[in-house]
């Protein structure tokens, strides 16, 4: 789940109770008075009609702030306060049903309220219903719908959804192919943090018009760096058939190893027909 910690979010009540959660927070004591306190504020403000209150309930018994892990207490209070219209509950309790946390696990309902939540301005939500269309999952595929909502997250600032919305402008996903905009994208998730977009990135440099095999091994080299397996399958398959006319065994012995060793499928069936292995 994901938490909030903002003062400002609610009625006196709520904000008091966000005031003891911050103390349990930085006390490091799952047992705290502090917890304890905030968790009978916010029962007192919730069942009094509360919905921030009820909102962060939910969240607290996700196993946040020193509170014990109790799900259906956290499913109770979420869909308390997402049935009043609260932005976080819909993505915490989409979140529930994506998982099977304290429900059974249905992508349908994962989708309903992800959805919910993104029509509400949840940026990480909007990136979860791209996702959605993206793979078919809870809904029929559409990979239009999928880049329009990563396009919304992305605007925001959401680094996976960038990352996204390049390999769409890469594949021809939802429309065209382009360049130029997959590499724009893939840069600025990168100066977002999303080190998956140096994978893109390599991709990018590897088959695009405007091939460029020094900028390809950079990028796939960073990524491999980071712990990207799939970044480590490809120098592994790039140093067996040597795409740039240079390569060795060894090389690609390496990259499949530490890619299999990352349980990547496809490097573990590389690297047993590389040793001579039998299936």
């Amino acid at each position: 789940m994901r938490a909030p910690f903002d003062s400002h979010v609610a009625a006196e009540p709520t904000r008091r109770a966000l005031l003891f959660l911050f103390r349990a927070r930085f006390a490091c004591n799952y047992s705290s008075r502090y917890a304890r306190r905030a968790l009978e504020m916010l029962h007192q403000a919730a069942e009094a009609g509360n919905i921030s209150a009820a909102g962060l309930l939910g969240t607290a018994y996700g196993g946040y702030w020193g509170v014990a892990e109790d799900y259906a207490q956290a499913v109770h209070w979420l869909q308390v306060a997402a049935s009043a219209g609260h932005r976080l509950a819909c993505y915490n309790l989409g979140l529930c049903y994506d998982n099977g946390y304290g429900v059974g696990k249905s992508y349908a309902q994962a989708f309903r309220y992800y959805r919910r939540a993104a029509r509400l301005g949840d940026t990480e939500a909007m990136q979860a219903v791209g996702s959605f269309y993206a793979r078919g999952e809870g809904v029929t595929q559409n990979y239009a719908r999928a880049r329009r909502w990563y396009r919304r997250s992305a605007r925001h600032g959401q680094a996976e959804a960038m990352c996204e919305l390049a390999y769409c402008y890469q594949r021809g996903r939802g429309g065209p192919r382009h360049h130029g905009k997959a590499v724009r994208w893939f840069q600025a998730a990168l100066a977002a943090g999303c080190t998956r977009a140096h994978v893109g990135l390599g991709l990018e440099y590897i088959h695009a018009d405007c091939q460029d095999w020094q900028r390809a091994r950079y990028h796939l080299e960073l990524a491999a760096e980071a712990g990207e397996a799939h970044a480590m399958y490809l120098l592994g398959r790039w140093a067996e058939e040597q795409w740039d006319g240079a390569g060795n065994q060894a090389d690609a012995r390496f990259w499949l190893e530490k890619a299999a060793a990352h349980q990547h499928q496809w490097a573990m069936l590389r690297l047993a027909k590389l040793l001579g292995e039998e299936f």
